[in-house]
């Protein structure tokens, strides 16, 4: 082999590599097969007390423990040689037992803490190793280990401290997964990608948003489009879009149609809410309210989702509403297709049903501004509904 091993990284037994580095009473660790071979040796030979090969000193018990961080270690050095020739090492399956886990506890519970306490301590501190070589994995050449780690990470529902221990750690993570979304092939991982990078956008502060590249809102377009991970690319747009000039870039890259679209043809809660509540935070800049009308069906499905999903829904589809109305008081042709979609008859259905102040408030002015545009003409007639009061 090229490369010199580091020496800790050796057998003291077979002094090969170890694949799945275990540890005894002696504190010596040794690859499992060697110390098992040597162990099984002794009771052949009907030794009471078999010996350390290291020490020589007797073992007060025969457990063996894995060593997790060291295999770790020896795992990520593998992968950073694996160009000169260097074997991956696979993770050994079924490392801890139940007696592993009973030891861990007792060990825990030596601090005087409650067995509640000292439970959520280990498994943080499993999670915590865990994630950490997850994370240092991403920066690999190796498209397997990458994928594997990537939807590990996706599933792993960490909670928001240990997010933002990773990102502390790794400033550049989400940069790193952003790479892998623009250049992996696998719609599997990209779609782990984006979950992973969504749970971090959650905690990340504003420098982690502000200058976010053109490259990820033309994946997450694309993943709307192809239906790859939909929810989490919707949260990442309604964590970026308040930022810097993120508004313009999704729509740039084409975010309002496919928003639109996808409201025409999903009937999930959760989904229309997220694509309704994202498409209002574009539709707060002049090009998103253009692409709105661009789009031959952009205000008949903003007005045909009001009262037919959540209260949240409607709300955000009035504010949309409403934003195109101020923003058109001059373009009579938005006012006559507010009409001729029905979003008259649903917005004197929101009054008649009630809602927020805020929201009756914007339908009145909607409506006003309808009628406005109507005044002398004889293409249509407004009816106003009983409880609406002239402002």
């Amino acid at each position: 082999m090229a490369v010199e091993v580091p020496s800790d990284f050796l057998c003291p037994i077979s002094l090969q590599i170890m694949r799945d580095p275990v540890t005894i009473s002696t504190g010596i660790t040794y690859d499992r097969e060697s110390i098992e071979k040597w162990l099984s040796s002794y009771k052949n030979q009907h030794v009471v007390v078999p010996s350390c090969p290291v020490t020589k000193l007797p073992l007060s018990e025969l457990d063996l423990t894995p060593n997790h961080t060291l295999r770790r270690l020896i795992q990520g050095w593998c992968s950073l040689n694996a160009g000169d020739g260097v074997e991956p090492i696979p993770t050994p399956k079924g490392e801890v037992d139940r007696g592993q886990v009973v030891k861990l506890v007792k060990e825990a519970m030596r601090c005087g803490s409650s067995r509640l306490e000292c439970l959520k301590r280990l498994k943080a501190i499993v999670e915590v190793e865990s994630m950490e070589f997850l994370t240092s994995v991403l920066n690999n050449n190796d498209e397997s280990m990458i994928e594997e780690a990537i939807e590990i990470l996706s599933n792993t529902n960490s909670p928001t401290t240990l997010l933002k221990h990773l990102l502390t750690q790794n400033p550049n993570l989400i940069q790193t997964l952003i790479s892998i979304i623009t250049i992996t092939k696998s719609s599997i991982s990209r779609a782990a990608a984006i979950a992973f990078l969504s749970s971090l956008y959650t905690i990340s502060d504003q420098t982690h948003k502000t200058f976010t590249q053109d490259t990820l809102f033309i994946h997450l377009t694309r993943a709307l489009s192809d239906q790859i991970a939909t929810n989490p690319s919707l949260q990442i747009l309604l964590h970026l879009a308040p930022h810097g000039r993120n508004r313009f870039k999704a729509v740039k890259h084409g975010a309002v149609f496919h928003l639109i679209q996808l409201l025409f043809s999903s009937s999930i809660p959760r989904e229309c809410e997220l694509a309704m509540a994202t498409l209002d935070r574009l539709c707060e800049c002049a090009e998103g309210r253009v692409e709105l009308l661009r789009h031959g069906g952009g205000v008949a499905v903003v007005a045909r989702k009001i009262l037919r999903v959540s209260n949240l829904t409607n709300e955000k589809a009035v504010r949309i509403l409403y934003n195109v109305c101020k923003n058109n008081v001059g373009n009579f042709r938005v006012f006559e297709e507010m009409v001729e979609v029905g979003a008259v008859g649903k917005l004197c259905a929101v009054v008649e049903v009630g809602g927020s102040l805020k929201m009756i408030e914007r339908v009145k002015v909607i409506l006003h501004l309808i009628q406005r545009a109507f005044d002398g003409s004889s293409k249509c007639v407004i009816v106003i509904p009983p409880r609406f009061d002239r402002v």
